[in-house]
């Protein structure tokens, strides 16, 4: 063939491919029909585009052909320091390489290709009138060396080649440039309407799949509380469930993370992914994930969480994507935040109302029986062992028979405590049905079973920075043991029917009546569950093992009483108050306190009568009440307190004093004090 000849086939060739690439809508469009037309009149076994991301620093490969089957494809990535494209690019001259079997450097890409038996390959730069795009690269695997003809009809093509990739990249700039403003002028309208977490986040998925293709999308949210990064929720389109709310995220070697630590965009490929650690990264793998990329959710007021998406298909996210994902990560992260705070204030408002429903209704069932009445050693005792232990967040386990005032205990220890302010909140396991005592014990979601149309408050979440107070605590079912350790353990819990972690600062205190030791023993109760609430034991005495105290209490309940019922009792017969002293109380404090009600309905005088019949007695009781001096319950009360201040040796106020003896305030003994008409030294001159 003639030179005009070839010069005149160069020039059509030339002309083809101008003519079949400028129509060409993406760069892989183009690149297929570029290889067609290229192959009929240069002969290679590899030809690459290769585009530049020069904020990356990376060469990313827009387009790939070789006649070896070869793993590489669009979309995978190479640093600029590891291939000669950053060097043609810098000096827009083409770098031939003749023999790659010799060549020293770039040695990772030159092992690479001699795996492809490429013998030699030409970098030629790819540049438009307006920018510099990259490179093409194309190699061969003969040993004859491409021509100096050759090499120069290839850098004619690129220029219009380089031209019609401008354009391209241009068009589709310019529709992700749409789609991101159509995509935030959807999700702002989106997150003006909806205030609830779940419902928003669901809605901006929808939106988001469409610019940003994925297989799954994550938001992790910010605990301040807890220190601690939460995935809150996911979505996918394949309905899968692998991310599961509420649990932790790993702050280091995970995206989000990263994104979060960072306060930048983080992408990882599948090298990465696998490199993590723990179920997170076998969740991942096991779903196929091998591109994930992760965004922090930022405001005025500081970082609230991340928005992250993973997809099984390599090199998936790039700076475009990244773009669309912090321009939905702006937005989202202001809707976060007040949907987040939203969910605080509902929160607080149910549990507010919660708490003021169950404080009426304390206030009503125990007026005026806040107070330890008692002398004796044994309720002196119980009273040491309270104000030791009041200061402190202690879990106490009350022991004592029914009816000896476990409760009375456990009062006494809240209010001496510095979580007095807070809510006593109380809750007797035997009286609620096994159904429902993990809805009451820790609340439940509306629907969590039939009957559930509204969500509940548990009572652990209304005794939060207050004192929860369970009664007859052995009887708490088996399979609820392990939630109630978690609590004492971790301080947190979830709904019943929800998933949402939700933590309680409340101080527990327990109290029972039967053996726990025992039936830990026997594995009726869980033996770490047992010696988790047995760090500071106190055992209440039985009312027959203080018979000291009976006298007051008698006096203390039928003045009571009598207020209460609108009457003036100011008497009691001595052979009464006797017969109670010897009377065993199997019932306790709380069949004293029946007993001494009843007979104050009974009484129609000024002298308590008491049904002294009704007392199965050790020894039988026939008071005879013609001839038998009666004491006032001034004169009962007057004698107790002189007693009480003989033993305390003249002192009221104290931790040994007459006051704390007869479980009273040192104001409150005063005034008794004063109302008798006993004065200081009084006590010296009674027998």
């Amino acid at each position: 063939m003639t030179g005009p000849q070839r010069i005149l086939d160069r020039e059509q060739a030339l002309l083809e491919v101008v003519s079949s690439v400028a129509s060409q809508p993406t760069v892989e469009d183009l690149f297929r029909e570029l290889t067609g037309n290229l192959s009929r009149f240069v002969h290679f076994d590899r030809l690459v585009l290769l585009l530049q991301d020069e904020a990356r620093r990376m060469i990313t490969v827009g387009g790939f052909y070789s006649t070896l089957p070869h793993e590489m494809q669009a979309g995978f990535s190479l640093p600029f320091e590891e291939t000669p494209v950053g060097e043609v690019i810098r000096d827009q001259k083409r770098h031939y390489i003749a023999d790659v079997f010799s060549e020293a450097s770039y040695p990772k890409l030159m092992t690479l290709l001699r795996q492809e038996k490429l013998r030699s390959i030409c970098y030629l730069p790819l540049t438009s009138p307006a920018r510099r795009l990259g490179a093409l690269a194309f190699g061969t695997r003969s040993e004859t060396q491409f021509s100096t003809e050759e090499l120069t009809f290839m850098e004619q093509v690129l220029k219009p080649v380089a031209i019609a990739v401008d354009n391209i990249l241009n068009r589709e700039h310019l529709k992700q440039e749409r789609d991101r403003l159509q995509l935030t002028l959807e999700v702002n309208n989106a997150l003006v309407t909806r205030l609830q977490l779940n419902d928003l986040f669901e809605h901006v998925s929808e939106r988001v799949r469409k610019a940003v293709p994925h297989d799954f999308l994550a938001l992790a949210i910010w605990d301040p509380e807890e220190q601690k990064l939460r995935f809150r929720m996911q979505t996918n389109p394949r309905q899968s469930t692998f991310l599961l709310q509420d649990v932790t995220v790993p702050m280091e070697s995970t995206a989000s993370g990263e994104a979060f630590c960072s306060g930048i965009p983080v992408i990882y490929g599948f090298d990465q992914i696998v490199r993590m650690e723990g179920q997170y990264k076998r969740n991942l793998v096991e779903q196929g994930i091998r591109s994930l990329c992760a965004v922090p959710l930022k405001t005025a007021r500081g970082k609230v969480g991340t928005i992250s998406v993973a997809i099984g298909k390599d090199d998936a996210y790039d700076d475009a994507k990244v773009r669309i994902l912090q321009a939905v990560a702006d937005q989202l992260a202001i809707a976060v935040e007040n949907a987040v705070s939203f969910a605080k204030v509902e929160d607080l408002n149910r549990q507010l109302k919660e708490a003021k429903l169950y404080l009426e209704e304390e206030l009503q069932s125990t007026a005026g029986s806040d107070e330890i009445l008692g002398n004796s050693p044994g309720i002196r005792k119980v009273i040491q062992q309270i104000h030791t232990v009041a200061p402190t967040d202690a879990t106490v386990l009350i022991l004592g028979e029914t009816g000896s005032g476990k409760e009375l205990v456990a009062r006494a220890l809240h209010h001496k405590s510095p979580r007095s302010r807070g809510t006593f909140v109380k809750l007797n396991c035997a009286a609620i049905p096994t159904g429902l005592l993990e809805s009451e014990l820790f609340g439940h979601e509306k629907g969590a079973f039939t009957g559930a149309i509204a969500q509940k408050i548990g009572r652990c979440e209304i005794a939060h920075q207050g004192t929860l107070f369970l009664d007859e605590i052995g009887e708490i079912p088996l399979e609820l043991q392990p939630k109630l350790l978690r609590v004492l353990q971790e301080k947190e819990f979830e709904r019943l029917g929800g998933t949402r972690t939700i933590r309680s600062d409340a101080r527990l205190v327990a109290a029972t009546n039967r053996d726990l030791r025992r039936m830990a023993e026997e594995n009726r109760f869980r033996a770490d569950l047992y010696y988790r609430l047995n760090v500071f034991p106190i055992t209440v005495p039985p009312l027959r093992e203080r018979k000291a105290d009976i006298p007051y209490l008698v006096m203390h309940f039928t003045r009571e009483f009598s207020r209460r019922l609108g009457k003036d009792i100011r008497s009691i017969p001595k052979e009464s108050i006797d017969a109670l002293v010897s009377y065993h109380w199997p019932g306790n404090i709380r069949e004293l306190q029946n007993l001494i009600e009843r007979s104050v309905i009974l009484t129609s005088g000024d002298m308590l009568r008491l049904p002294l019949q009704e007392l199965e007695a050790n020894e039988p009781v026939k008071p005879d009440q013609a001839g038998v001096p009666i004491g006032t319950m001034e004169e009962v009360e007057r004698e107790t307190i002189l007693r009480a201040l003989r033993e305390a040796r003249g002192m009221i106020g104290g931790a040994n004093g007459a006051a704390a003896k007869l479980g009273l305030k040192r104001t409150t003994l005063l005034y008794r004090m004063e109302k008798l008409g006993i004065k200081k030294g009084d006590h010296s001159n009674v027998g």
